[in-house]
């Protein structure tokens, strides 16, 4: 590649911002409470203009649910165009509820799967209704001792779970699956044998 075209393309870079980066900090082990960390919805889109607002390269910021639910979609999307930001990727949560210990998409059990897959599915319409085109997912499904369960059986439950996933995406949404090589199970990452992130698009997806 020469000089020219890597400048022009690095002159077309943007990051997205994810949500979570504008609330209370922390590790994996505890979270570090500050008084000026935005405390609402509002407050982080109002948070993600500012950061647009002086880097110039983060016109989107991604929304985490359930942590970013909202009752007015609209007026969700109309607050981040006032701060200079669009609504990017919507990522479901699947680790965090009780039920998701041993796994959420790869769960050996049906009714857990099943959970999973609709709060998917209402992620797609909460991306339907900001103007996203993206969902965005990211699991936590493994194992932390060898023979805890069959890997091959859960990598199959996955790919059920996301074909059933895809199926509900509209025309031109994109769905990205996040690579993780060892975060975050102890002997086994569902996805970590997988390669690189996955980029799976309806037909019309830019």
């Amino acid at each position: 590649m020469d000089k020219a075209t890597l400048i022009k393309r690095l002159d077309t870079f943007t990051v997205e911002t994810p949500s979570w980066g504008l609330a209370n900090s922390g590790t994996r082990f505890g979270t570090f409470r500050q008084p000026w960390a935005a405390k609402s919805l509002d407050e982080k889109l109002a948070d993600a203009g500012q950061v647009q607002k002086y880097t110039g390269i983060c016109p989107r910021v991604a929304l985490h649910i359930p942590w970013d639910k909202s009752d007015n979609w609209g007026s969700v999307q109309a607050m981040a165009k006032a701060n200079g930001v669009q609504i990017g990727a919507i990522n479901p949560n699947v680790f965090q509820d009780e039920c998701y210990q041993f796994g959420s998409i790869c769960h050996s059990d049906a009714a857990v799967r099943q959970k999973a897959i609709d709060h998917h599915i209402e992620c797609i319409e909460i991306a339907k209704a900001t103007g996203s085109n993206a969902i965005s997912l990211w699991y936590a499904d493994g194992t932390n001792y060898p023979g805890q369960e069959s890997m091959r059986a859960r990598k199959a439950r996955m790919l059920d779970s996301l074909k059933k996933v895809y199926a509900k995406l509209p025309p031109g949404m994109r769905m990205l699956v996040e690579y993780k090589p060892f975060e975050p199970s102890f002997y086994h990452t569902d996805i970590q044998d997988w390669g690189s992130s996955l980029l799976l698009c309806r037909p019309g997806a830019g």
